[in-house]
Parts: C-alpha cells; sequence; structure tokens
C-alpha cells in the first residue's frame, strides 16, 4: 500500500469511529467502511456508567489539596463553572491510568488514590474508559478537573485505563474514546485535543501506545493539535 493510500484510509478511519493497531486491518476497515457513514451528522451522545453505580464518595470540599472552594485567595480551591458551559470549555485532554490491566484497577481505586494520595476533593477526570470500553462518570462536568498540573481551567479530563508506556489499549477502549471525543467536540465546541504530556512536560502520560493515536482521535472529531 502506498503511504498517501494509507494515510488516506487512516484519516478516513478515525473519522467515522475506526481505529486500528495494525496496518493488517486495511482490508478489514475497507469493508468496515461500506456499510458506515464516513461523516455523522450528529455524534452519538455516550451514556457513562452513573457514579452511584461504582459506588464514588461524595466530593469533600475539607481536602488538603483542594481546600474549599475557588477565590482569588485560594486559587486552588474547587471551582463550579456556570451551569451555561458555552465557552468554558476549549481542550479535552488525554491521559492513562499508568497501572496494568493485570492490576484490575477501577475507578473507585482511582478516586481512593486521588483523594487519599493527592488529597484532592474528588477523582480528578470527567470520564473514565475501562478495557472493556465502558464509559464512566467521573467528576461533574460542571465543575473543574484535577488532571493537569497549573492547566486545569477549561479542561475536560478522560482517562483510559492501563499503562500504555508498556502494553497497547484495547479496540474497544479506543471506540469508546473516539465516540466520547467525538460527542464532547460538539456539544461543548472544542478546539483542541492534547495527550496530557502535551500540557505539562514532566510526565510521559498517556503513555506512547496511547498517544499514536492522537492524531486519528483529533482528525475524528475535527479537534486541532498542540503544536
Amino acid at each position: 500500500m502506498k503511504r498517501r493510500t494509507f494515510i488516506l484510509w487512516a484519516t478516513v478511519a478515525a473519522a467515522g469511529g475506526l481505529l486500528l493497531d495494525r496496518a493488517g486491518d486495511y482490508w478489514l476497515i475497507q469493508k468496515q467502511l461500506a456499510y458506515s457513514p464516513l461523516l455523522p451528522t450528529l455524534p452519538v451522545m455516550p451514556t457513562p456508567v452513573p457514579r452511584s453505580d461504582w459506588d464514588a464518595r461524595p466530593v469533600n470540599h475539607e481536602a488538603a489539596s483542594e481546600f474549599g472552594f475557588d477565590t482569588p485567595d485560594n486559587p486552588s480551591g474547587w471551582l463550579d463553572y456556570p451551569q451555561d458551559l458555552t465557552g468554558v470549555y476549549h481542550t479535552v485532554a488525554i491521559h492513562h491510568s499508568a497501572l496494568s490491566r493485570e492490576e484490575h484497577e477501577t475507578m473507585r481505586s482511582i478516586q481512593d488514590g486521588h483523594m487519599d494520595g493527592r488529597g484532592w476533593a474528588d477523582i480528578g477526570y470527567h470520564f473514565g474508559i475501562d478495557a472493556d470500553g465502558l464509559l464512566y462518570a467521573g467528576r461533574d462536568i460542571t465543575a473543574r478537573g484535577a488532571s493537569v498540573e497549573g492547566g486545569n481551567t477549561g479542561v475536560i479530563g478522560v482517562v483510559v485505563m492501563g499503562n500504555f508506556e508498556i502494553e497497547t489499549p484495547t479496540n474497544p477502549q479506543l471506540t469508546a474514546l473516539q465516540t466520547l471525543v467525538n460527542w464532547l467536540a460538539q456539544t461543548y465546541h472544542l478546539t483542541t485535543l492534547a495527550g496530557h504530556s502535551e500540557l505539562n512536560n514532566q510526565t510521559v502520560c498517556p503513555g506512547h501506545y496511547l498517544k499514536v493515536y492522537l492524531d486519528l482521535l483529533a482528525k475524528g472529531a475535527g479537534l486541532q493539535r498542540p503544536v
């Protein structure tokens, strides 16, 4: 396959929410595209597993590292955005949880680590995606996240469970991530999709084997990538 042809089908696959991890799937994708709209008029609204179903702890506004509420004198406090989120968000930040699938991580274990280990008021991410492609509701979308040090305002945080420095994301994870990103982009008029490390160069998150998909995810949702 010529390089130009490969780039074309890879881009089209992303636009349709079809993500691959090897070039050998070229013929499979051609068959799938025959039955898939390339540019859906409206993205599918994903239905996340609610917080109550994963036994989420209540928000703790006494948390040491996210104490109280945001004020000029307390900029690290909890910030509730206005109910009309138009113009609030500009970026979706993609993370990995950094624990391998063998460790059977859950949203609750991530929340416990954030609240007990880091002193945050709640789980830092707005959404999570497990190895089976299940989408979970995290921190309320009307609240500022805690996933990018010094750069959380206006950023939606999404964590994909796994350590993608040593393992690859599953196809269900990638499909769920593309569906979510498509919906977030149109719903909140986002402009940018970034990996965590592109917003904070002190980390390798979301890991090499997820970073390679970020361009495709962005193209599929019509988003820019950081320069």
